[in-house]
């Protein structure tokens, strides 16, 4: 009889393992083997971003997104040619636990690398032909998952944003002014021009160097309206205006742009119409647009003609 009981207990035990060993495995995602994070990104709020191949509305095929994992590791993915799908081939983040993992990550155009974690932005020297959008760096806000639900979703409120802000002059010929063939560039005076973005935390930090921005090789102005590609600039708090320089037909005119009341804040877009006359500039208000659309918050600047 005890040997019976015996052997019943033992079966009893060994089913009751077994059952709780089914139940952990049913409830820990990691019981057969290592699990990938998932990627899916968008671009929210914005008209442009800066690709190899010039500017698009949103992520193609071959753009690569930095995603940090916790903020000390970064991984690199890459949308596929189906244009929904992102991999990091043999090198995703695999999930180490069962615990919260925080997931960051950031955009870049292809030509900007970073070293030490850092990418060291110069907004001075900016040409129309090449190099005025390379600092048009997105980023996202932190994204909290773990292993159970491993799909991490840089979307909708969590998309990428810009962190840069956005300047666009939109040049006019004003009375005694045949044409705009002899606009050859704009100066704007004393912004700040550096910054280093911290590629582990995904943060913005604008510099102390305060220059000049000169714009030049403006060579197709020949119409009566010339929009300037963007300038894509530090976001920075301005007191009062912002002096514009303007160089037309070997002379230099002249004009003060009353920023916006918040300055130039990331990821909004601001744009002065600026009529060429034959003694002064004219300037309109700024309007705030293309990237985010606040006019009702951010107060729209004049000009004050010198």
């Amino acid at each position: 009889m005890n040997t019976k009981r015996t052997f019943f207990y033992t079966m009893l035990a060994a089913g009751l393992l077994a059952s709780c060993t089914n139940d952990e495995l049913a409830d820990n995602p990691l019981a057969d083997g290592p699990v990938a994070a998932q990627v899916t990104a968008d671009i929210s709020q914005t008209l442009t971003r800066v690709s190899a191949n010039g500017l698009s509305a949103s992520f193609t095929a071959g753009d690569e997104i930095n995603v940090v994992a916790d903020g000390n590791a970064t991984y690199v993915y890459t949308l596929q040619d189906n244009g929904t799908t992102w991999s990091a081939g043999d090198h995703p983040y695999y999930f180490k636990g069962r615990g919260i993992v925080s997931f960051q990550a950031w955009y870049a155009a292809p030509t900007i690398k970073p070293e030490n974690n850092v990418i060291e932005i110069n907004t001075k020297n900016q040409t129309v032909s090449s190099g005025w959008n390379q600092w048009d760096i997105l980023a996202t806000p932190v994204v909290e998952t773990d292993v159970s639900s491993p799909t991490v979703a840089f979307t909708g409120t969590d998309a990428f944003s810009h962190v840069m802000t956005q300047v666009t002059m939109v040049f006019k010929k004003g009375d005694g002014i045949s044409d705009l063939a002899a606009l050859k560039g704009y100066t704007l005076k004393s912004l700040t021009t550096d910054a280093t973005f911290n590629t582990l935390d995904c943060t913005l930090t604008p510099g102390t160097t305060t220059d000049d921005i000169a714009v030049t090789g403006i060579e197709d102005a020949s119409g009566e309206e010339y929009t300037c590609t963007p300038l894509i600039l530090v976001p920075q708090t301005v007191t009062g205006t912002i002096a514009l320089e303007v160089a037309y037909n070997g002379e230099t005119y002249k004009a003060e742009l009353n920023a916006p009341t918040a300055g130039l804040q990331a990821g909004y877009s601001y744009t002065y119409n600026v009529t060429i006359k034959n003694t002064e500039l004219e300037v309109t208000n700024a309007s705030i647009n293309g990237w985010h659309s606040d006019q009702d918050t951010y107060n729209q600047g004049d000009a004050t003609l010198q």
